[in-house]
């Protein structure tokens, strides 16, 4: 069910990896294994989102493509896109796919 959820992001131009995981980084779905989402980093990302608690999405620019992070009710999500993804359609992708997943359950 997650993986048929997360299919629009994923099958989004430019978009590397998509990890959805809990608040203890606990890895719920990951498309692709890559750098931007080994276990080790999960924690990081979750200290990223606790340093900013305004904002429920947060991006992070690197040499080698963008790392979007986006805080949702019960799972967050990590999507690691390129370095010429449109990041627009990747936030607006991501913000329909995690609307669907909350509205499951």
């Amino acid at each position: 069910m997650l993986q048929r959820t997360m299919m629009p992001l994923v099958g989004t131009a430019g978009v590397k990896s998509v990890t959805l995981f809990e608040n203890d980084a606990f890895v719920m779905y990951r498309s692709n294994e890559d750098t931007t989402n080994e276990d080790g980093q999960m924690s990081r990302w979750i200290s990223a989102l606790d340093a900013s608690p305004k904002s429920n999405r947060l991006t992070f620019i690197m040499e080698h493509g963008s790392v979007i992070l986006h805080r949702g009710e019960r799972l967050h999500l990590a999507v690691h896109c390129g370095p010429s993804t449109n990041l627009g359609e990747v936030r607006q992708t991501a913000e329909t796919c995690l609307e669907s997943l909350h509205n499951l359950a």
